[in-house]
């Protein structure tokens, strides 16, 4: 008797039709027709309809039954191959075999794949062919023998002919089972509507409508079909085709990178808790960059033996169904590495190859914690597909093989952008251009923590304050013993604009409170912006001489003045009357209109050399020209 307190689990049950009637029906439907791409999207829209009926359909002896004629139709309608076997590096064998297929009549073609790879009765042939039982065994007979002939074979050696054309099949790479079943709820959700829009509009025909309170008539002309996260559910586009092989190999890892590199395993990642890049989120919403996408491959190689190499190179495939998902995956997986959030880990470059595909980045980061590590990650955006190439190695920043990973995006590409749905191929890989890092955190004029440098603990990381307006009262930007600007309230006449400030500090650590990196940015007319600079350079240059008593100190690190961009980093350092002595970094930086100031307090065990504090102030200038232009 069945189970009735513990019922089947129909998704269960659905997930493991799909995964292991797919591709005998994907074979099915190939030879059919002769077009791959046309019998890939027929089986995968075959199963969207039975997800829509899997109620019923799982009460069948043989659901396959049901979900074959579906496929074999729609592939019919949508094969415009001509002549057959269009699918590059089709040995001549299956040729002839697909030849053959396409010199039967269609009646004929079904009867002898019905029998000879759906394994179906004599009476469910002729039944699915729709022919009396004897004329479907002479059609049957006739096929046979006429392809026995055309092949050139023996009647006995039509199973082997058909084995070997599923060769041609076994890289397609399918959509993931959740699409599959997401795309048939939106199916069932609207028929649903639909049907609920026939019955309105039926009532609305006899007259018998009915109102609401207000007198208002209940419409479906504004309903929108909701999704999982509330937004409008699309109608299941195209498939795309991303095929196993398009994918790189060891021998092109080795030909880019130094070392004995070999491919390790290959996957959906469909499966654990799916981060295999760096600096990829722990979320369920980010195990792809694009959630909705049609296909994805990563792939992974390793230069030493499993469990002992510290050098590993990812790479990562997805496919999404329109150039607007396509652009913005491209967005989403490039932000992983513009804002890592992993903590401990630091940006230190970043550049692009303006001819290599629709789009690209590539990115260096290291951590130090627990051990030295330097990643060099390529992203790139060809047509509908995204790819990532992701350098694991134990090397410092300088020394990483960026040219390297950079020419392995370009082999990417250049295999990617052949197909159906690629675009724009890579015409110089590995020509690199230095670019300012792209937008990351709250506020991306600000410094994020992927900007800082190492200091103190490696262990305890960085965390920032959310940015907050700057306020006349604040005192976190005051220096000992020195006068300066504010950027709060006005500036000779003009109104500071957009002015915000935020701090780091070191999380589970014991330095002293004072510890930390602050940064302030506003915004003031050009030429103010200007005066206020060299305001602030002569306010701190001045400390000394302004009150001897405070016993400060002044060093100039680094000033640069270049137009419109402009700096000045100090350090300083103020005697306090304990015989403790308080040092700081202190720079302010100008872009434009906009204004930015720094100052990072030291502690014992925690300090920044004078080096760090220059570099620190570099990226801020790179990131500062993101922070709104003063409003005229």
């Amino acid at each position: 008797m069945p189970d009735t307190a513990h019922p089947p689990d129909p998704t269960a049950a659905f997930d493991a039709f799909y995964k292991s009637a797919r591709d005998q029906l994907l074979l099915q439907t190939y030879a059919l027709t002769g077009d791959l791409g046309a019998a890939r999207s027929a089986v995968r829209d075959a199963y969207v309809v039975a997800w829509h009926h899997w109620r019923k359909l799982s009460r069948l002896d043989d659901p396959g039954s049901s979900v074959r004629p579906h496929a074999w139709r729609h592939a019919q309608r949508r094969a415009t191959v001509r002549p057959w076997h269009k699918e590059k590096g089709l040995d001549d064998d299956n040729k002839a075999t697909l030849e053959a297929l396409a010199a039967l009549t269609g009646p004929q073609r079904r009867a002898l794949l019905l029998t000879q790879l759906a394994a179906v009765s004599m009476e469910d042939m002729a039944r699915e062919i729709g022919l009396p039982s004897d004329d479907a065994q002479r059609e049957l007979q006739t096929a046979a023998a006429q392809f026995a002939t055309q092949k050139n074979i023996s009647a006995s050696s039509i199973p082997m002919a058909f084995a070997a054309l599923a060769a041609a099949t076994t890289n397609v790479n399918w959509p993931r089972v959740t699409i599959i079943r997401r795309a048939g709820a939106a199916r069932r959700r609207m028929h649903t509507v639909v049907g609920a829009a026939a019955v309105v509009a039926a009532l609305v025909a006899s007259g018998a409508a009915v109102t609401d309170a207000t007198g208002v008539r209940p419409t479906l002309a504004r309903e929108q079909l909701a999704g999982p996260a509330g937004g409008q559910v699309a109608a299941p586009g195209p498939e795309i085709v991303l095929p196993e092989t398009s994918l790189l190999t060891a021998d092109a890892v080795r030909r880019a990178l130094v070392g004995d590199w070999e491919q390790g395993v290959t996957h959906d990642n469909s499966v654990g808790n799916g981060v295999v890049l760096p600096c990829q989120p722990e979320d369920p919403d980010s195990r792809y960059a694009d959630p909705r996408g049609t296909a994805a491959w990563v792939r992974v190689f390793r230069n030493g033996p499993a469990g002992e190499s510290t050098r590993k190179l990812t790479e990562v495939v997805e496919a999404s169904r329109s150039p607007e998902r396509a652009r913005k995956t491209y967005d989403r997986l490039r932000g992983w590495f513009a804002d890592c959030v992993t903590p401990g880990v630091r940006l230190i470059s970043t550049a692009t190859s303006p001819d290599l595909a629709d789009d690209s980045a590539v990115f260096v980061l290291n951590s130090e914690h627990p051990e030295l590590t330097t990643y060099v990650v390529g992203v790139a955006r060809t047509g509908l597909l995204s790819t990532a190439v992701a350098l694991r190695t134990d090397v410092g920043p300088e020394a990483a093989d960026r040219t390297g990973v950079a020419e392995l995006l370009g082999e990417a590409v250049d295999r990617l952008c052949t197909l159906p749905d690629g675009g724009r191929c890579a015409d110089r890989a590995g020509a690199l251009e230095e670019v300012p890092p792209y937008p990351a955190g709250q506020v991306p004029a600000m410094l994020s923590q992927v900007d800082l440098p190492f200091v103190g603990d490696p262990a305890a990381p960085w965390m920032g304050t959310p940015p907050r307006e700057i306020t006349n009262t604040r005192t976190d930007m005051d220096v000992l013993g020195c006068v300066h600007p504010v950027l709060a309230g006005d500036y000779d006449g003009d109104r500071f604009r957009t002015d915000l400030a935020r701090t780091f500090v070191k999380v589970d650590s014991d330095l002293p409170p004072e510890f930390g990196l602050t940064q302030a940015v506003a915004s003031l007319p050009q030429q103010a912006a200007g005066a206020l600079l060299e305001d602030y350079r002569s306010a701190i240059n001045g400390c000394p001489d302004r009150d001897a008593s405070a016993g400060t100190e002044v060093r100039v690190l680094e000033a640069h003045d270049d137009g419109d961009e402009s700096f000045t980093a100090w350090h300083l350092s103020t005697r306090l009357p304990n015989e403790r002595t308080l040092e700081y970094s202190v720079a302010f930086l100008r872009s434009g209109s906009a204004v930015s100031q720094l100052v990072f307090v030291s502690a014992p065990g925690a300090r920044m050399t004078d080096d760090q504090f220059v570099a620190i102030t570099r990226r801020a200038l790179e990131r500062l020209p993101q922070l709104p232009a003063y409003p005229r």
